[in-house]
């Protein structure tokens, strides 16, 4: 009797709308972001073509599991170029399996090529948000301050 086992295949790539729209909605609802499909349409479509800007989807066995939004930020603060994450979601099945970090290490390698010095990311300071929180520090970030945000009208 000849079996053999293989571990799950990985995958980390650049999102494409017309493939990756329902995964990437799906898994933005499971963090409660509202989002529609034109919404977000809009969003992976300016994504694909503004080079500031890269969506990357954790691919596992051919299903989208797991994605990391990022953008390029210019800042009068601070002479280095940045990175933000401005969204991290690997789906509530597959985490605690080293996908999220693995997202994180694929954004530093995009960071770095567009010549970011720093990566970054920000997150509500809602009680549900701590074990992300522990994550971030976990891998290495730094609670560096505070983020306040005003609507407008």
């Amino acid at each position: 009797m000849n079996s053999s086992l293989s571990a799950p295949t990985l995958q980390i790539r650049k999102s494409q709308c017309n493939s990756d729209l329902n995964a990437v909605i799906s898994l933005m609802r499971q963090l409660s972001y509202p989002t529609t499909v034109n919404v977000m349409r809009e969003r992976m479509e300016a994504s694909e073509t503004n080079p500031s800007s890269c969506t990357l989807v954790a691919e596992l066995d051919g299903e989208v599991v797991g994605m990391i939004a990022l953008n390029q930020i210019f800042s009068y603060a601070k002479s280095e170029k940045a990175t933000q994450v401005s969204a991290l979601i690997v789906s509530e099945e597959h985490r605690h399996q080293g996908l999220g970090k693995r997202l994180i290490n694929s954004a530093e390698e995009w960071g770095r090529a567009q010549g970011s010095k720093i990566l970054f990311l920000t997150s509500g300071n809602r009680v549900e948000r701590a074990p992300a929180h522990a994550f971030y520090e976990h891998i290495g970030f730094e609670k560096t301050g505070y983020r306040f945000s005003k609507k407008l009208k």
